[in-house]
């Protein structure tokens, strides 16, 4: 037991600290990731795109399943469960996390056509129809 308790003492340092580098570099993180993913499209397709919205979104909905995640452990360890239910009990919260990310659809409907067809492109979906029809193909797309 107490190797356990010193896996998990040295694991939630080690998160610690990612957590805290990642909240205080994760704009410029972002920011590089998004121009250098932008370029690379430009240069293969001719497209010139906008992702830092769709870059934000993900990065969003991946902060909130490890925040689910971070909580069932916690949750775990005061329960005074073993190392392999903590790890049980974190996997599932990830997937019911997971399941439960959903795409914004106000924030869908608040883009442009070209916005639209720009995330659909992006997904490698059709991006003929009318603005209504986008927006259901990338809900669509989002729930698979």
């Amino acid at each position: 037991m107490e190797t356990n308790m010193m896996i998990l003492a040295g694991l939630g340092l080690i998160v610690s600290a990612v957590a805290t580098w990642w909240y205080k570099n994760k704009g410029n993180v972002l920011k590089k990731v998004a121009d250098e993913l932008e370029d690379r499209i430009e240069d293969l397709t001719g497209v010139d795109i906008e992702l830092d919205s769709v870059i934000d979104d993900v990065v969003s909905a991946a902060e909130s399943v490890a925040d689910e995640v971070h909580e069932s452990v916690v949750d775990s360890l005061e329960s005074g469960d073993s190392l392999e239910e903590v790890v049980s009990d974190a996997k599932t919260a990830g997937e019911e996390a997971l399941d439960n990310v959903d795409i914004d659809v106000d924030a869908l409907k608040s883009l442009t056509v070209s916005a639209l067809k720009e995330r659909l492109k992006a997904a490698g979906l059709p991006v003929s129809g009318k603005k209504a029809d986008l927006i259901a193909r990338l809900i669509t797309a989002s729930s698979k």
